[in-house]
């Protein structure tokens, strides 16, 4: 098994837009072959707000897959686009950091 998480800091306004994309993508992730679970989990301070989505997976290949679908892919290339354009909007995300983790079982042998 195969576990992604990802933090997002995001600017504390923009709470409900992003509120919406982790919606959005929690629910696409559970529709997706591979997917096992997802969740999204957020933190709120009076000037930080953090986003953390965790999804599990029967493997690393099946969430990069969730990555490459069509849809995913032209949404980057569009703000590739208007970045390279100067029509970029601001980003809403401050800081993006995201860990991967696989699951301990009896055929799992330690790093040497």
């Amino acid at each position: 098994m195969y576990i992604r998480t990802v933090a997002f800091e995001v600017i504390p306004e923009d709470k409900d837009i992003f509120l919406a994309k982790m919606k959005k993508d929690t629910a696409s992730m559970k529709t997706f072959a591979g997917c096992h679970s997802a969740e999204a989990w957020f933190s709120e301070s009076k000037d930080r707000l953090v986003f953390q989505l965790v999804s599990k997976w029967t493997e690393k290949k099946a969430f990069q897959a969730w990555l490459k679908r069509p849809e995913h892919l032209q949404k980057h290339r569009d703000a590739y686009r208007a970045e390279k354009e100067g029509t970029a909007k601001p980003s809403l995300v401050l800081s993006k950091t995201g860990q991967e983790f696989v699951l301990i079982d009896e055929e799992t042998t330690p790093p040497s």
